[in-house]
């Protein structure tokens, strides 16, 4: 017998690799016979530069460059043999992850350490640039990318704009960066929110980076003035754009200023290391991320795993932290089955400690239970 596990990280507890090891575990102590294969995934965010390291021709490439708050930092990116494509991990230079909970305020953080990252890579040859920009700690719709690549962003008074999100509030000129014209731009997002308004990157995205009640008003009104500039000087309009409040309107910044292209992170991971194949030749997969709920239906790893599986009529088993009702819409996405990882009463904390144990255990089950019908 041979099974697939592919799933994401359990945030704030597992990576995607630590889940694939606990369940592919808690499987092996049923039966230490079977044929595990594991690809720990990632949407096209946190963790595809680990995805691409395991499975993709290419090498990663280190650079100095700054984090959200300027610090000097060195950070990586995956270079494609072919030497004209590059694969930016927005979170690898942006990411909430290298900030410590008292640094978060995205009203001052910026982007421009990816940008950074993407002029490094353009210096060095590259004609296609990929950028994954989930787990964000800004909400400055890409513009600290646009200033490191050169780019202006002006105030009424002929001055270059602070970095961070709430200066946007000031924006009036924009002034392209000279010598892009040929490179191609595809924006890899997990998320359908617009960038304006109660579902957009502000109002939903902001308080987890930090932001309180006031500063998500205030950092909504930036990125209206952000769209609003964008329209008047490219002729570009994004405050409608799907995806487009992806890490804090990067997905929307990079459309208006550069027509990037937005497609699922999950759909471009998945080709560039043949997933469908290997779940083809497999008898059954387990997929899993700390929460499986309607969102992850906007292109999350366990749903797209699940898609496939049932293009070719494989049984599929989605572990979560979290499972919330109605699960039909997940159930006709491909899921043989859904189950809560949790065996007691207890805390979300506590289940965050004991992710890892709970994980091997919930396998270990309904693998008995599979082989007991198979």
């Amino acid at each position: 017998m041979q099974l697939l596990i592919v799933p994401d990280s359990f945030k704030e507890s597992l990576s995607a690799t630590d889940v694939a090891d606990a369940i592919s575990k808690g499987i092996e102590f049923v039966d230490s016979n079977v044929v595990i294969k594991s690809i720990p995934f990632s949407d096209g965010g946190e963790g595809a530069l680990t995805v691409l390291d395991n499975h993709a021709k290419g090498s990663r490439v280190s650079c100095d460059t700054v984090n959200p708050l300027g610090k000097k930092i060195v950070a990586d990116y995956f270079l494609f043999d072919n030497k004209t494509t590059a694969w930016i991990e927005l979170s690898q230079a942006s990411g909430i992850t290298i900030l410590k909970k008292e640094e978060l305020n995205p009203s001052l953080t910026s982007t421009f350490g990816t940008g950074l990252q993407i002029n490094h890579a353009i210096k060095n040859g590259c004609t296609k640039i990929i950028l994954g920009i989930g787990g964000s700690a800004t909400n400055d719709g890409g513009a600290g990318i646009f200033q490191a690549l050169g780019g202006k962003l002006i105030d009424s008074n002929g001055e270059e704009l602070k970095k961070g999100g709430a200066a946007l509030i000031n924006l009036n000129n924009i002034v392209l960066p000279q010598g892009l014209d040929h490179i191609e731009w595809v924006v890899a997002c997990d998320v359908q929110n617009t960038l304006l308004g109660p579902e957009g990157a502000s109002s939903v995205y902001g308080p987890q980076k930090g932001a309180s009640e006031e500063d998500v008003i205030i950092l909504d009104e930036s990125l209206t003035q952000f769209a609003k500039i964008i329209k008047k000087e490219l002729g570009y309009s994004i405050d409608e754009l799907s995806g487009g409040g992806a890490a804090g309107g990067t997905a929307a910044g990079m459309h208006g200023f550069f027509r990037a292209e937005l497609s699922s992170g999950f759909d471009l991971l998945a080709k560039m290391i043949n997933l469908e194949e290997s779940i083809k030749k497999t008898d059954m997969i387990f997929t899993a991320e700390g929460k499986i709920d309607q969102q992850s239906l906007k292109g999350k790893v366990p749903i797209g795993v699940a898609r496939l599986a049932k293009k070719y009529n494989k049984p599929c088993v989605g572990l979560a932290g979290i499972i919330e009702d109605p699960l039909e819409p997940l159930y006709k996405e491909g899921f043989s089955g859904l189950f809560n990882i949790q065996n007691s009463p207890m805390s979300h904390e506590q289940s965050k400690l004991e992710t890892k144990s709970l994980l091997q255990k919930t396998a270990s089950r309904v693998f008995t239970f599979y082989k007991n019908i198979h």
